[in-house]
């Protein structure tokens, strides 16, 4: 069936948190100014928000000639569970349909939501050590999400800073940032902005803003700048002496609106929601969140399509980017020595556990990315390697062969992905950086588990038994996803540029999409429990956490609700087995669990 662009329906203005909401009723902001305006706004810790200009970075340092160049690709809400890996079809042959190119298949994020999660990427840490004094529940919505992240505590500590200051990396940024920091970048094109125009962050306007002609469309703008740096002449040309690059795009893509390009509206279609079992489930097992979400409607059920078809035309706009980023790297005669890394911030959810948009949950559809690397020595095929995205910045820095700064929770990848018999194959920097690795993993053994840790963005919930109090700082139910504002009360057809031809009728209930109950932290243990090789999914969740307890890291010390999943047997998460688990397997977890929380630096696993 093809549809007519006027068809076209943003299910965002139904069902978006106004967590991520930056501003207007669309959610993404028209300038860039408007979006410096939110992350002002944003926090209410002592740490300053982002000046309003640019502030050119320090000298470089000296030049690795030796060391590889590295391409990053970040996409937003790119899932694996619900078919987002499907449309890179193009992505999938270029980096991996040579024979090279591994594909992590257990690659989770720790946080799944924007901000914390691109925070600890560019940091190296897990999210107790990047954690604002904020307390939990929020005072207040935080626009962005950024009010959970103290970014003075990395600044001039992320990766970027990292390469250029000791390698002399060219480092640009095409794409959403949202981790709170301009530290260590070149180049920054920045802005969350999907669709036709819109407003980003430009650091060669005089303004700082750019802003895009309406036949502009984001996700090709931001492609075609990237493929401009690349071949600029002090990138990888005359000019570079030689110098490597670190080139991070990262297209909002397929975030909602999930808007695609006008030559892809007919595309993917018949594409529609999985209805994998965990579609449209809960049960009284779930914390209060899942538990207490009523049946997704049949109206619900077909704006959730809609979506679902409209992620995977967006998703084909990326796909087309990369293929441009390869054509350039290679006339810039620099595809033997770059590494590829392709991958998504968090994924998603589309009707499973009844949530019918957003992330932010414990579960496979929300936490399982695509992961896809590319390089020299890279071992082809799948690896199910146990790693998260604090695992990036030691990775990145492992390849320009730098060890892992003190700092930094994650862990250097690359022991794990390049066999002993292809160091051969490495730059010189890589290889000395590989062996070390490896040598210290005698005494350091790779992980067995997957930590996850999350603070809700949002505020009491309609069913919560408080129900939705006037206060200070809320007013009723403000979070939550309603028909068609943040505002559960306004009119649904309330819609102001952004309309619904297409399901004109059709009214999203108004449902939570986070609440008190969705704080925790939590293990993904397939097979780390000596004698007993079932795969585990263990969270905890404490519903409200004090300033205090956050300062001290003592969070989750006094435990609302356990979940437990036993995923060989269970693999949708769909009952929690807590309360029949034998006390061994229980206490086995909850000690493994808190070697994570609240470890810092190499203490972590």
């Amino acid at each position: 069936m093809r549809h007519a662009a006027a068809r076209r329906l943003p299910l965002l203005l139904v069902l978006l948190l106004l967590a991520e909401s930056t501003g207007n009723r669309c959610a993404f902001p028209t300038t860039a100014a408007s979006s410096e305006t939110a992350e002002a706004a944003a926090s209410e810790t002592a740490e300053a928000p982002l000046p309003r200009r640019w502030v050119p970075p320090p000298p470089h340092g000296p030049v690795c000639k030796d060391c590889p160049s590295i391409v990053f690709s970040l996409t937003d809400d790119q899932d694996v569970e619900l078919g987002g890996w499907t449309p890179m079809v193009k992505t999938q042959s270029l980096l991996q349909g040579d024979g090279n190119g591994a594909m992590l298949t257990s690659w989770r994020v720790h946080t799944p939501i924007c901000s914390p999660s691109r925070s600890q990427t560019v940091s190296g840490r897990y999210f107790h050590n990047i954690k604002s004094t904020l307390a939990v529940p929020p005072a207040k919505v935080q626009p962005a999400a950024t009010g959970h992240v103290n970014g003075s505590v990395y600044t001039n500590a992320t990766f970027g800073a990292h390469l250029r200051a000791q390698r002399g990396y060219n480092v640009a940024i095409f794409g959403k940032a949202n981790f709170n920091t301009r530290e260590g970048f070149d180049r920054w094109f920045q802005g969350a902005f999907l669709g036709y125009g819109g407003g980003f962050e430009d650091d060669e306007s005089p303004d700082f803003a750019y802003r895009a002609a309406p036949s502009e469309y984001a996700t090709s703008l931001l492609g075609n700048k990237s493929v401009e740096w690349i071949r600029r002449p002090n990138v990888t040309g005359s000019a570079a002496a030689g110098r490597p690059f670190f080139l991070y795009f990262a297209p909002h893509c397929p975030h909602t609106p999930a808007m695609p390009a006008a030559w892809y509206k007919d595309a993917c279609a018949g594409v529609r929601s999985p209805r994998t079992p965990a579609y449209n489930h809960s049960n009284a097992g779930f914390h209060a969140l899942v538990a207490t979400q009523p049946p997704i409607s049949d109206v619900e059920a077909t704006l959730i399509d809609d979506l679902a078809r409209r992620r995977c035309q967006c998703l084909l706009s990326v796909d087309d980017a990369h293929a441009a980023l390869v054509v350039a790297v290679k006339e810039a005669r620099r595809w033997e020595s770059t590494y590829w890394v392709v991958t998504s911030d968090h994924g998603y959810n589309l009707g499973h556990h009844r949530l019918p948009s957003n992330k932010f949950l414990l579960y496979d559809h929300t936490l399982r990315v695509p992961m896809l690397v590319r390089g020299p020595g890279i071992a082809a095929g799948d690896n199910p390697v146990l790693g998260t995205n604090v695992d990036y910045a030691p990775t990145f820095l492992g390849l320009a062969g730098l060890a892992t700064p003190a700092a930094m929770d994650g862990r250097s990848l690359l022991p794990m992905l390049v066999p002993e018999a292809r160091e051969g194959e490495l730059p010189a920097p890589t290889r000395r950086h590989v062996r070390a690795e490896r040598a210290a993993l005698s005494r350091r053994p790779w992980r067995a588990e997957q930590f996850f840790q999350y603070y809700t963005q949002g505020g009491p919930s309609p069913y919560h038994p408080q129900g939705c109090p006037q206060t200070p700082g809320f007013k009723p139910c403000e979070g939550w996803a309603p028909g068609s504002s943040s505002e559960p009360n306004n009119s649904p057809g309330d819609l102001n540029q952004c309309g619904f031809p297409e399901h004109e009728a059709l009214r999203g209930t108004v449902r939570p999409l986070d609440d008190y109950s969705n704080t925790y932290i939590g293990l993904h243990c397939p097979g780390c429990i000596p004698g007993d090789a079932s795969e585990y999914k263990y969270g905890e969740y404490q519903y409200v956490c004090s300033s205090e307890e956050i300062v001290a890291r003592r969070c989750f010390s006094s435990i609302d609700t356990y979940q437990l999943f036993n995923m060989s047997a269970d693999p949708y998460e769909l009952h929690n087995v807590y309360a029949s688990a034998p006390p061994p397997i229980l206490a086995a977890l909850k000690a493994r669990l808190r070697r994570y929380y609240p470890c810092r630096g190499a203490a972590c696993p």
